[in-house]
């Protein structure tokens, strides 16, 4: 079997690439089949991104039915799938489309936790959400070939989503041996751990615990190849451990990777392999096809943004609205109040009829909002390290041109006086009432301040008690979608 894999990975969002990317593989397809090749179209994950309307507004659905016309036949989910949105949007993004959407170690949280039955991994019995696969065979003129997916482990990060990224390894084990049961006669990692360039360079990155392809190449020599993402590696030539072939095309549609593989019919063993990366840059025609596709699910989008939800009585201007923004917070969340840094809202309301679009732009980005019982002296600390974190006067994300986040915002009910230059809260009043260090609050924030971080000297601002439990509020939703819900409540602001 002489197979041809083109794939590219870590779009993020960039959809006006896939015109040009699927010139590319036409072209590619083409010369493979002369050469009387079999080709497979694979996407490494993180195709979504917060940052991108298109994928924001449609909870990635917009790129996957982009990738679903480019023709794709498998991905594997990444952490801008699985980061965001929850499990009830990531079971409608993989049955949004016709080709396996794979993440064997993304995991029920509750299967996590409850006791194995019949000797089965109690990690192993329920996947993320319904639609998701662990593995998938795919038929190349009588040669079955199975796929594997996995996706990188973020301790902690999803379980407020009720699943869990558990180690690789075992969901590895587990998937191959289904595979082989299946009758295939070569594995293929469709992969979003990562890959360290070169391999040797293992122990310089910042977490070498973190299990990468290479680790996977180690331990599961069985596996023959692997076409991953995640560390957005540009891999001019596939690396080769023992028997394995790794393979990875950079980041955001810059190339397209193609890996020429062949393959021994009888055992399924990689006999010989060449592979390369080709540039995508604006020279690339755009296909004229996908270019249309792209421009109806942008179309659709943009329909979802126009959407009215509300009007505005008068002028919001910014500070204000980040105040109103507070009061929808204390009240979704059934709080005595809410603090949150004002920098999360970038701009006013006009009067008027207020669309979805006007609020998407007042409040973008991907932060959710939380709750916890805490105490006045908590709420002290939490202001005060707002007041002095360097964020409040710089980006605290640059790569996304991210503005400073500015001065606490507050609920109508609060009162604060502080010195902003020595970080000192001056006054605190709630509901008339001076705050009371000894006394329990039920605090609104957003995860950004009110989070289950501990210790750590930027992000640990409330400094929680043993015991002390921080809800994440409607999990599904961030902080632009709470408002909206809270605005067509009221009609208007």
């Amino acid at each position: 079997m002489n197979l041809t894999i083109l794939h590219f990975n870590d779009l993020h969002g960039r959809l006006e690439q896939l015109p040009r990317l699927y010139t590319l593989m036409r072209r590619e397809r083409a010369k493979a089949e002369a050469e009387g090749r079999r080709v497979l179209l694979l996407d490494g994950g993180d195709s979504s991104d917060r940052a991108r309307w298109e994928s924001d507004v449609t909870k990635g659905r917009a790129n996957f039915s982009v990738l679903e016309a480019m023709g794709v036949q498998a991905t594997v989910i990444g952490n801008g799938e699985a980061l965001h949105w929850g499990r009830g949007a990531l079971g409608r993004l993989a049955r949004s489309v016709g080709f396996p959407v794979l993440a064997a170690n993304l995991v029920d949280t509750a299967a996590v936790n409850q006791p194995a039955a019949e000797n089965q991994p109690a990690d192993e019995r329920q996947l993320a959400a319904p639609g998701l696969r662990a593995t998938a065979v795919i038929e190349l003129d009588g040669f079955r070939l199975g796929v594997v997916g996995v996706t990188q482990v973020y301790p902690g990060h999803y379980d407020r989503y009720g699943f869990r990224s558990v180690h690789p390894a075992g969901a590895l084990r587990r998937g191959g041996e289904a595979l082989r049961a299946e009758g295939v006669r070569q594995i293929l990692l469709l992969s979003h751990l990562g890959c360290p360039m070169p391999p040797e360079s293992k122990a310089e990155w910042p977490d070498p615990a973190v299990y990468t392809d290479d680790d996977v190449a180690r331990d599961f020599p069985e596996i023959g190849i692997i076409v991953g993402g995640h560390s957005h590696t540009a891999l001019e030539t596939p690396i080769v451990i023992g028997g394995t072939v790794i393979a990875q095309a950079g980041d955001y549609g810059r190339w397209l990777g193609r890996l020429d593989v062949d393959l021994d019919d009888a055992t399924g063993a990689v006999t010989a392999h060449r592979g390369w990366l080709i540039p995508c840059g604006a020279g690339v025609p755009l296909d004229p096809t996908i270019q249309g596709t792209l421009e109806l699910v942008q179309e659709e989008a943009g329909r979802l943004l126009d959407a009215w939800i509300g009007s505005a009585r008068e002028d919001v201007p910014q500070a204000v609205f980040a105040n109103r923004v507070a009061d929808a917070l204390r009240e979704v969340c059934a709080a005595d109040l809410a603090i949150f840094f004002s920098g999360f809202v970038y701009r006013g309301l006009k009067a008027g009829p207020i669309t979805r679009r006007d609020l998407y732009q007042a409040l973008p980005g991907a932060t959710h909002i939380s709750a916890a019982e805490v105490s006045g002296a908590q709420i002290r600390r939490m202001v005060e390290r707002m007041l002095r974190s360097p964020y409040r006067t710089q980006s605290f994300n640059p790569q996304r041109n991210a503005p400073p986040l500015r001065l606490p915002a507050h609920s109508a009910n609060v009162r604060l006086r502080y010195d902003a230059e020595a970080g000192k809260l001056l006054e605190c009043a709630i509901d008339g009432q001076p705050l009371d260090p000894a006394r329990r609050y039920r605090l609104a924030s957003t995860l950004f301040t009110l989070s289950t971080v501990r210790n750590d000297p930027e992000y640990d601002y409330v400094g929680l008690e043993e015991g002390q439990v921080v809800e994440t509020i409607q999990v599904e939703n961030v902080l632009w979608e709470v408002v909206e819900g809270w605005i067509k409540e009221r009609g208007s602001i």
